[in-house]
């Protein structure tokens, strides 16, 4: 009896490897589940900015869609316009306010991103709803003055220019090409016009598309540095006369300690630790480069995160598989099993540009000698 329980038994070690394989399991989907939530949440934010009127009710939208008067000095821009744009909390209703604001300045403006060698319109203000479509549909060429805005150089645009006409905007009497500059990069171009009742307010266009470009990077950087938002004047209560001559030194109440001296030396020059970290994500959102970099970014670190797993529950095996040169040979199942999962989570135009599962295995499994991945 004794000798039959002991048979039946089971094998720690195989206890062991089906808990791994269960809790791979989990995580791998877990996983799957998370990037599906932050995808719907993305695409949810995007729909409530670009088609309002399916949430918002048709009389607060026609307030909302209201263009107010352009201000009275040329060039000039509204402190409450500044405060809008940077209270905006994605990338995404920062450039529909934007295009707004150009609304102010301009009787349409349209925001211009590069796909595939050519400029087409992410989103237009002021085009109307058929011409609206048109712009969107538009693809123009990146040459000639487009060129010239990828350089770095705005340009003025006369009556019946060809970006007007392929914008379906035949009738502006003038407009204006700007580069939408963000990290010191041009991201895009801002084309902005004025139609026969309008006057196109350049240099105001121009500004706002400075300030744009700003407010998008600094978007980015809040995530790592939080950063209190553009606010307008609070009214403080009146003072009391001092009775004695006024001091240049400020004393805090008592309740308030008054702030510490800065050490010798002077104030510390390096920004906080999270800052590199903000300088260096890829930007995403309408301004992504060229080519998907968001998505190979995202597929890298899934890709990462698999490796890693991999190794996490295999140390002795990777440890001595890297002196032996046979990894694959020893964790087959897990590195296939991350194979088929990385396939089922990476689009397969992202994944025909580089393998990059393979190279997170040799970076992390391997330690970045490919002939140990056998």
């Amino acid at each position: 009896m004794a000798d039959r329980v002991t048979a039946s038994a089971p094998n720690p070690e195989d206890l062991r490897a089906r808990l791994r394989e269960r809790l791979s399991a989990l995580k791998g989907e877990l996983e799957r589940l998370r990037f599906e939530t932050d995808r719907r949440w993305d695409e949810l934010l995007a729909r409530l900015t670009d088609r309002p009127e399916e949430i918002v009710p048709e009389e607060l939208l026609r307030l909302s869609t209201t263009v107010p008067s352009p201000p009275a000095r040329p060039g000039s821009i509204a402190a409450d316009s500044l405060r809008r744009l940077d209270a905006a909390g994605s990338q995404v209703e920062a450039l529909t306010l934007f295009l707004e604001e150009c609304r102010v300045h301009a009787s349409r403006a349209a925001l211009l991103v590069e796909r595939r060698g050519r400029f087409e319109v992410w989103k237009s203000s002021g085009f109307g709803d058929a011409g609206a479509g048109a712009a969107r549909a538009a693809a123009i060429g990146s040459e000639g003055v487009l060129a010239r805005v990828r350089e770095g150089i705005p340009q003025r645009l006369g009556r019946a220019n060809e970006i007007s006409a392929a914008l379906g905007a035949d009738d502006a009497t003038e407009a204006v090409l700007v580069p939408f500059v963000v990290r010191e990069k041009v991201s895009g171009a801002v084309y902005a016009d004025a139609s026969a009742d309008r006057v196109l307010d350049r240099d105001a266009v121009a500004t706002l598309t400075w300030i744009a470009g700003l407010v998008v990077d600094r978007l980015a950087r809040r995530k790592f540095v939080p950063a209190p938002p553009l606010r307008a004047f609070e009214s403080a209560e009146p003072m009391p006369a001092p009775d004695t001559a006024p001091s240049f030194a400020s004393t805090p109440p008592a309740e308030q300690p008054a702030a510490p001296l800065p050490k010798e030396g002077g104030l510390p020059t390096r920004p906080p630790a999270a800052a590199p970290a903000a300088a260096g994500r890829v930007l995403g959102g309408p301004l992504a480069p060229a080519g998907g970099e968001g998505d190979r970014e995202e597929a890298r670190r899934f890709a990462r995160l698999l490796a890693s797993e991999i190794k996490l529950y295999n140390e002795r095996e990777v440890s001595e598989g890297r002196e032996r040169g046979d990894l694959y040979a020893r964790l087959r199942d897990d590195i296939e099993r991350g194979r088929r999962l990385y396939e089922e989570r990476v689009p397969a135009e992202v994944r025909s540009g580089a393998d990059y599962y393979y190279e997170e295995l040799v970076q992390v499994l391997a330690g970045g000698r490919a002939d140990a991945l056998r």
